[in-house]
């Protein structure tokens, strides 16, 4: 697609021929003939020009040239509608299909090797300049913890099948991708978004979102794909960014309709007010449904939705309306936001119905046919026995009573796990591990469970952050680590100022730079180049570093409150790419200790009884969310404003006089 916009039918990267570039309608386009006896002039053109523009492309990669010499053979095919045909001029072939296997077969000398084949997918992906490595121009050592994770970084800059599948695959209306945190949701959306709006610059397209600090990383993402493409910037009044809900400072999609409609716009603390704070998005949406007439707005040609997950029904019936048809609506979905949250809900349950009861949205997956319903079974961010050790922690698989387990046995396999033994089902002994389709190869090239997976307890708490710290300047002076590839995590939120406070003062001491996102640094920004990022698990989420140091870990084990503290766990182990330490201290942490014991001498893998139906639904159900870490430090917060405002309770506004004395019931 670069030189004037080229489009490539198909390429064939092959161990055995090489590069193929296949051009599938040139011939068709020229004078019939049934037994041609020459190529035409217009059809070898148009080889030349595809040459040119993978051979440019091509040339262009260090690593694919050897001096001003391209290192891999090029070859042109165009196809002809007869399948017999076979006609050789010069570098010209025209070809039937059936005689494709005629192709010339390289000496084994001149074939490919791995690495080659890694460089040459990704040169024409250009996925290597859309996710930019770090540098690590310090990295001088194999052996060092750096040379691994700048090998890692290097070998996930390829797409997987199903990635491409997700990003290339076009359906001509809605489409669903889903997969585990990690699998590439986001990066393929961007993907989708930049060739569309390269193959139809007229279209409207937008990108949606629901984190309001994706916006940069998807503008980034975006520009690069299209920049490799056309080697010109978006036109961003066809492409648009925008959030879900939309601000005073950038419009979005919500925002977008409430003007179009003249419906009444509710910004976050009037929708809270109104509709609850767990319920404002969805009320807001819900109200400008309500207050509009349900017809077509042709506002947008496509639009593309990340975390789907966490954005209520009514706001994917309001994009209904707001699309063209045949409404081209793409939903990236998470299939495990948190271990409790495994009903994936339905196109019906997100769109609704019409007047009759029909469904608007409705899935199939065809053969031959691009895919509605394309699942990213991949989990790039972590190494398989971590992800595996998350999930065995984050259920207390080996604990008594579990913590809490799936109602239905089937989303374990949907998850990317297969049975080792006995039989996946209630009231059955059953032992699961990752499939393999479901593992990248270069974890296990690079990385050892040993190595990457460690937990400790300690005497105090003081005990645990000095090692923590010394551990650290161990990682950066000696495995060639940056400050910016740790993340230490807080699991308990209600304490993480002051445990932060000693955790900074604990790398101060080793001579090492700390920041605290929110209290000591921006919110808005959890890494920094020459500080190590010290936050609470819910600003931890939705974030990833190669290394990952989770503190005061007993916090996630105890009487009260066990399904929420073991989601906790399990997401702060999930944000690590490769070395985790999971670290705390007394009896509790012993338990914790206990549980990963049990899974490595499993070889990693889950051995257990599944309970039967009603003990998992008795696990499933659970008081523990009631009120989350961050509700009761809001809360707490609430409490000491509301005492100190008490003495000076006539000063407050006469709203809030009425609302805090009919709390209180006293008048006070």
């Amino acid at each position: 697609m670069d030189d004037d916009k080229i489009e490539f039918d198909a390429i064939l990267v092959s161990r055995d021929r090489g590069v193929v570039i296949f051009d599938l309608y040139s011939y068709g386009a020229t004078d019939y003939q049934e037994s041609p006896d020459d190529i035409p002039e217009s059809v070898s053109n148009r080889q030349e020009q595809l040459y040119a523009a993978l051979y440019n492309r091509l040339n262009s990669f260090s690593e694919l040239r050897k001096g001003r010499n391209l290192l891999i053979d090029i070859q042109t095919v165009s196809i002809h509608p007869m399948s017999d045909v076979f006609r050789q001029e010069n570098e010209s072939l025209l070809i039937g299909l059936d005689r494709l296997s005629e192709l010339e077969v390289l000496p084994p000398e001149d074939r490919p090797d791995n690495d080659k084949i890694s460089h040459l997918n990704a040169a024409i992906q250009r996925i290597s300049n859309l996710k930019p490595r770090k540098k690590r121009s310090n990295v001088t050592s194999t052996n060092s913890k750096g040379y691994r994770i700048k090998e890692i970084e290097k070998k996930i800059a390829n797409l997987d099948l199903w990635q491409k599948r997700g990003s290339i695959e076009y359906v001509n209306g809605p489409q669903r991708i889903r997969g585990l945190a990690g699998s590439g949701k986001t990066v393929v959306l961007a993907l989708k978004a930049a060739y569309l709006h390269v193959k139809r610059p007229d279209w409207d397209i937008v990108v949606s979102f629901n984190t309001r600090s994706l916006y940069q990383q998807l503008e980034a993402l975006i520009t690069r794909f299209v920049f490799a493409q056309i080697n010109e910037e978006p036109d961003w009044k066809k492409l648009h960014i925008k959030h879900a809900w939309g601000g005073s400072d950038r419009t979005g999609v919500y925002r977008e309709y409430t003007a179009a409609t003249g419906s009444a716009y509710r910004d976050f603390s009037t929708a809270t007010r109104l509709f609850g704070y767990d319920t404002a998005f969805s009320g807001a949406c819900a109200e400008a449904l309500s207050s509009t007439p349900d017809e077509n707005l042709n506002l947008y040609d496509m639009i593309l939705i990340d975390e789907a997950q966490d954005l209520p029904s009514d706001f994917f019936k309001l994009v209904y309306r707001m699309m063209k048809n045949p409404k081209r609506i793409v939903w990236a979905y998470d299939d495990l936001q948190n271990l409790g949250d495994t009903q994936l809900p339905s196109a019906k349950e997100l769109f609704g119905t019409d007047s009759s009861g029909r469904t608007l949205v409705e899935l199939k997956n065809e053969v031959d046919q691009p895919q509605q319903d394309i699942v990213l079974p991949r989990c790039y961010r972590n190494p398989p026995w971590t992800l595996l050790s998350a999930h065995g922690l984050g259920f207390g698989i080996h604990r008594n009573p579990m913590a809490q387990m799936f109602t239905d046995p089937v989303i374990w396999t949907r998850l990317g796990y297969r049975v080792k033994d006995g039989k996946l089902g209630f009231d059955k002994d059953v032992t699961i591990e990752r499939a393999p389709e479901s593992i990248p190869e270069f974890f296990q090239e690079l990385l050892t469970p040993n190595d990457t997976l460690v937990s400790n307890k300690f005497g105090t708490s003081q005990e645990q952050y000095d090692w923590v710290a010394n551990k650290i300047k161990d990682l950066i002076t000696t495995d060639e680590l940056e400050h910016s590839d740790i993340l230490i995590v807080l699991p308990n939120v209600r304490t993480s100022k002051s445990e932060g406070a000693k955790m900074l003062k604990a790398l101060m001491n080793a001579d090492l730079q700390g920041h605290i996102p929110g209290q000591t640094s921006s919110r808005d920004e959890v890494f920094k180049e020459d500080s190590i990022a010290i936050t609470h698990i819910f600003r931890a989420k939705g974030n990833e570093a190669p290394v990952v140091f989770v503190l005061n870990s007993e916090f996630c084990e105890g009487q009260y409150g066990i399904k929420q503290r073991r989601n906790i766990l399990f997401t702060a182990v999930t944000r690590s790419r490769a070395w985790t330490y999971i670290l705390g201290v007394g009896p509790a942490m012993e338990q914790v200790e206990k549980e990963l014991n049990e899974i490595r001498k499993d070889n990693y893998a889950l051995e257990f009884h599944y309970p039967k139906y009603e003990e998992a639904a008795a696990l499933a159900v659970s008081t523990d969310d009631l009120f989350d870490e961050t509700s009761l430090e809001e809360f707490n917060d609430i409490r000491a404003a509301v005492k100190k405002a008490k003495d000076n309770w006539k000063q407050l506004p006469l709203d809030l006089q009425k609302e805090f004395s009919e709390l209180h019931g006293d008048g006070e």
